[in-house]
């Protein structure tokens, strides 16, 4: 079967499931509220001196990147789902310190609707916070048209409301869609910025004698950068695992094999995500201080997105996350716990505590290989580019998202298309 006869398949299947379809439509039509919002202006700003400073600046740049657009306009989502973000990490953090929170996690679906409550209260601060640095930004770049505590109140309530009503957005998708709602939002407003991108990277190189074989080079560069992903992303690491059938005996067993499928990349795209946001953080506040402030210029320096230190940081940090992230989704004590009450068995691995050293060990590997992947290819275009001393055609965290995105929705379509023919099978 070709590659296109198989797209057509799963497309006539989504047709004719109402449940996928209906879930696919009302996911396209929460992603056209969000495009339609980026497009609505809080009052009061110098919008055109606004778009020619994000254009011009590669942190605001990679803050408009996040916001679809929205940043250089300072619309009503402006601030984008990054505050809920930020509320998550905090929360995923507090849960390893904090063995309550940890124990409120595991009370079931109670113990999560609490947790996410707490959550969204977290990420209406974290949004005032975040709103009240942006309005003290544009007041001092001479962005606002009339400042004041008038344009404040009435901006920080925009900005706030525009990232509640993005949160529960993304929530609606997860529940009443297809896909994780808040990673799929940071997949369209990534997107959504490449066509205007491309034309302004094209408009910086216009006139070089050079451009029609870097933009040949830089395209083969693209498609190879997706297609290593592609093929990371839904690598595994098999360990077989041998059952032997209840009720009989040693010699007279009847025998069954099969293994644990290991991603090489069990964190997925939530690393880089994290570490995208951990990395604003520093360098918002650092270009927020007083020209008058010793080392200033320095950190500003070192906190560029093209400067070694940055990259070095950032790298580290998706390391991290990848560890931090891949510890709560794979438990090797549970894993090993189910296999010795189903009667399986690692070959050569004795059941028990033996089997959860043989797992950790197995999953450490894997862990490192898959965050020193995920680092590599999120700071290799980048640091390229600038040692070319060319533009940033595209970054290495925005495919990542894009991709790991797109194959985690397509995988849960697919989970939908198999559970139609099981059904129909029974």
């Amino acid at each position: 079967m070709t590659l296109m006869e198989s797209f057509n398949n799963k497309l006539r299947g989504v047709v004719k499931i109402p449940e996928l379809r209906s879930r696919i439509i009302f996911t396209l039509l929460m992603f056209l509220v969000a495009r339609v919002g980026t497009f609505i202006p809080a009052p009061g700003i110098d919008i055109d001196r606004l778009s020619a400073m994000t254009a011009q600046n590669d942190l605001l740049g990679f803050i408009n990147m996040f916001s679809g657009g929205a940043f250089q306009r300072i619309s009503i989502f402006a601030l984008g789902i990054v505050p809920y973000i930020n509320a998550s990490i905090v929360f995923s953090l507090l849960a390893v310190i904090i063995p309550k929170i940890d124990e409120i996690q595991k009370e079931g679906e109670s113990g999560r609707n609490k947790i996410n409550q707490w959550t969204r209260y977290v990420t209406i601060f974290i949004a005032i916070m975040q709103g009240i640095g942006v309005c003290v930004w544009l007041t001092s770049a001479g962005l606002v048209i009339e400042p004041g505590f008038r344009f404040m109140l009435v901006t920080i309530t925009i900005l706030t409301a525009g990232t509640v009503f993005l949160m529960w957005v993304g929530e609606q998708i997860s529940v009443n869609g297809i896909g994780n709602g808040v990673s799929l939002l940071i997949f369209l407003n990534i997107i959504s910025r490449g066509p205007s991108s491309i034309v302004q990277t094209i408009q910086l190189m216009k006139g070089s004698k050079f451009i029609i074989p870097v933009l040949i080079a830089v395209a083969i560069a693209a498609i190879l950068s997706v297609s290593v992903i592609v093929l990371f992303q839904l690598g595994q690491r098999k360990i077989p695992v041998h059952y032997v059938g209840k009720g009989f005996g040693v010699r007279g067993g009847v025998a069954q094999n099969s293994y644990i499928p290991l991603k090489l990349n069990t964190s997925g795209v939530m690393p880089v995500i994290f570490a995208s946001v951990m990395m604003m953080i520093p360098s918002l506040l650092i270009r927020s201080l007083p020209t008058t402030f010793p080392y200033r210029d320095y950190l500003v320096l070192f906190f560029d997105q093209k400067h070694p230190v940055h990259m070095i940081l950032y790298a580290l940090i998706i390391i991290f996350f990848s560890f931090f992230y891949t510890a709560i989704m794979f438990d090797p004590e549970r894993v090993a716990d189910n296999l010795k009450q189903g009667g399986g068995t690692i070959p050569g691995i004795r059941p028990g505590e033996e089997t959860v050293e043989y797992l950790e060990g197995v999953v450490t590997r894997i862990t490192w290989g898959g965050a020193i992947f995920l680092a590599i290819i999120a700071i290799l275009p980048m640091a390229i580019f600038t040692a070319l001393g060319l533009p940033v055609f595209f970054g290495g965290t925005g495919i990542i998202i894009v991709v790991g995105v797109a194959l985690d929705t397509v995988q849960q379509i697919d989970a939908h298309l198999v559970m139609k023919e099981y059904k129909g099978f029974l």
